[in-house]
């Protein structure tokens, strides 16, 4: 059984990631942000570092001069823990699978022209989808030269797309999740009550629909999504906070700046009036320097039938805390690629009291189909941090970890075990939503709890009912 991990690296120093005899139960680190070693086949950049030279950094006084590969933000290296870590001795600590191999994938930062095209922040933690895509690819060849299934944890999330896991990432997600002994868990993501989304709709005789949102002091960029349904045709225009407003461009006009006269912003608009992967309208709405105060995007409509659309900015993080529409909807919060079909999509709930994390992002899916598929512990998780520390985290990410876990410990009694040799992520998917717990006073499924809470006992209990 292989662990994969698509995050910020690996402390592999860790006690947790060893075996009794101090040996790393790390199969393999691709360290795509490193350019001295070994490339993975067919990939031109990175540097793999394999067990055995693991193994001898750890032996070593000085280990970073060896396999300099470094966890610096500390995420891969909580999941990695969560999931499986190996037993603590002293204290009891014990991750999900502490007997599985671990294979990770620590992604580089993206280029910083693409943050700059999109205003994100300089200093925000930012991957690009082909990295991710690769990162993907590599871990399952690794299991096919391995002849092990694989677990596929991501904790990773965006706002951009269409909210209905058709991005290229969603679908090759799709497509290695749904092979015979591969698993993909995917956080939901933390966006529920960021005031991110704006869910809009357009009545009988209303010419157009304002939508107000609030940029924050110090916002260098900002970018929009206004994701419409088809038949209908959209177009927008924009109203500073004073007064100034920019013309309503042609839905057939493309890509358009516009400056404004007494204010340093800048603002481009591009319609696409049918965007490749979803076929629906799409027009992006680049903010530079936005003045701060409480700005109007109005929304027009022309032929509407359905009357209703959608607005993401940028996830958290990616722009200044205060940033955010007026009026925002907690549903439709699900982060790219946690929408796509296949993998296990996973929000995050409190343990000791039974409530849901208030962060934890919501469904559906922008069209309606049903996610996320469960929710797990994700409040207050207690996990091994770089440097051998013991931390609490809370996020969806931490109950993706506990959840794929629990899909690994199925996958092995499945397949290493020859109990279902034709496991995937959707046969795990569907036993976990049979053993779910649910409460009396929910319907379910729902936006908020999916089909329930993460109960692995009753996964297997659901088997005796076949």
């Amino acid at each position: 059984m292989i662990f994969g991990f698509l995050d910020t690296g690996i402390d592999y120093t860790n006690s947790c990631f060893q075996n009794s005899v101090g040996k790393s139960r790390i199969l393999e680190i691709w360290d795509q942000s490193i350019q001295t070693g070994r490339t993975p086949d067919g990939i031109d950049y990175g540097s793999i570092y394999g067990r055995e030279i693991i193994n001898q950094a750890l032996e070593s006084d000085i280990p970073f001069s060896i396999v300099p590969s470094r966890d610096e933000i500390g995420h891969g290296t909580q999941l990695a823990a969560i999931a499986a870590g190996s037993l603590d001795k002293e204290t009891g600590w014990i991750g999900a699978a502490p007997l599985a191999d671990i294979a990770v994938v620590k992604l580089k930062p993206a280029k910083g022209y693409l943050k700059q095209y999109f205003g994100v922040k300089a200093d925000a933690v930012a991957y690009q989808e082909n990295d991710i895509m690769l990162g993907l690819r590599y871990l399952h060849e690794l299991a096919l030269r391995e002849r092990k299934p694989l677990v596929v944890c991501i904790g990773l999330g965006t706002n951009m797309g269409g909210h209905e896991g058709t991005s290229p990432l969603a679908s090759y997600i799709n497509a290695i999740g749904s092979r015979v002994g591969r698993c993909i868990v995917v956080a939901g993501g933390n966006e529920a009550n960021q005031g991110h989304h704006f869910y809009g709709m357009l009545r009988d005789g209303q010419e157009y629909e304002d939508v107000e949102f609030r940029v924050a002091e110090g916002e260098y960029g900002l970018t929009m999504e206004l994701w419409g349904s088809t038949p209908d045709v959209l177009s927008v225009s924009l109203i500073s906070p004073t007064g100034e407003m920019i013309p309503r461009p042609s839905a057939r006009s493309g890509n358009q700046r516009f400056d404004f006269i007494f204010e340093r912003t800048i603002i481009y608009i591009d319609f696409q009036p049918v965007e490749a992967q979803s076929g629906d309208q799409l027009i992006v709405i680049r903010m530079f320097f936005p003045m701060p105060g409480i700005w109007r995007l109005r929304v027009y409509g022309t032929n509407v039938l359905r009357r209703i659309y959608n607005i993401w900015m940028p996830v958290t993080g990616f722009i200044a805390e205060g940033t955010r529409f007026l009026s925002s909807k907690p549903d439709i919060t699900l982060t790219g690629p946690s929408n796509a079909e296949i993998p296990i999509t996973v929000g995050a709930y409190h343990v000791q009291n039974k409530s849901l994390y208030i962060s934890s992002s919501r469904g559906f899916t922008r069209r309606g189909r049903i996610k996320p598929d469960l929710i797990a512990p994700g409040v207050d998780v207690k996990t091994i941090g770089p440097g051998n520390r013991s931390v609490s985290m809370t996020g969806t990410s931490m109950a993706a970890s506990v959840t794929a876990g629990a899909a690994a410990l199925i996958l092995e009694w499945g397949i290493v075990r020859g109990n279902w040799p034709t496991m995937s992520s959707l046969e795990i998917k569907q036993l976990l939503i049979r053993g779910a717990d649910r409460s009396n006073n929910e319907l379910y499924p729902n936006r908020s709890w999916g089909y329930g809470t993460l109960n692995l006992y009753g996964a297997f209990e659901a088997l005796e009912r076949f």
